[in-house]
C-alpha cells in the first residue's frame, strides 16, 4: 500500500500513517509465503525500516496534544460575547 506525502510523492505505508477507518484491519504487506522467492529479504527490510521510523518518530504531535486545553474558558460563555466584552472600550 503506498502513503501520499505530498501531491504526486508516494511512499510505502507503515503504521502510524492516517487512514480511513474504513480499511481498518485491511492487508498492508504480502504474507511471506506469497512472495516470490528471492524477495523474502524486502519483507524483513519492511519491518525494519517501520520500526526505526517509529523509534525516530515524535511520542505524539505537540500541536495537536493541546486539542481540548482551555475548554473550561468558554464553558461558561460564547466565544463571540468573550470577543464582544474584549472589545468593549475600543474606539
Amino acid at each position: 500500500m503506498l502513503f501520499e506525502t505530498s501531491p504526486g510523492r508516494r511512499r510505502l505505508f507503515r503504521k502510524g500513517d492516517p487512514y480511513d477507518p474504513g480499511r481498518e484491519g485491511s492487508k498492508v504487506i504480502p504474507n511471506q509465503q506469497d512472495v516470490p522467492s528471492g524477495y523474502g529479504d524486502l519483507l524483513s527490510w519492511y519491518d525494519d525500516w517501520c520500526a526505526r521510523a517509529m523509534q525516530s518518530a515524535p511520542a505524539a504531535d505537540p500541536l495537536l496534544s493541546l486539542k481540548g486545553s482551555g475548554k473550561e474558558l468558554w464553558a461558561k460563555e460564547h466565544a463571540d460575547e468573550f470577543v464582544a466584552r474584549l472589545r468593549e472600550g475600543w474606539e
